[in-house]
């Protein structure tokens, strides 16, 4: 009499390459409108922009805050 195998699949948790393969072009959907959720609602606080928003490669010449010039005299 032959023994069946147990073929398992590799996951984690109940995440597998299959679901993986089948949610990530919704997950970077979703992860592109939050990014640009968060720029358009961080774009109005100072620290944001500078310390964030003009570090982006293509948009940073938009958002460049100008420098302060602290001498006092």
């Amino acid at each position: 009499m032959p023994i069946a195998r147990i073929a398992t699949n590799p996951h984690f948790h109940f995440i597998s390459p299959e679901k993986l393969v089948r949610v990530a072009p919704s997950l970077a959907l979703w992860g592109a409108a939050t990014g640009s959720a968060l720029a358009l609602l961080g774009s109005d606080v100072p620290l944001v922009k500078k310390d964030i928003l003009s570090k982006v490669p293509v948009a940073g010449s938009y958002f460049a805050v100008p420098e302060e010039n602290n001498d006092e005299e």
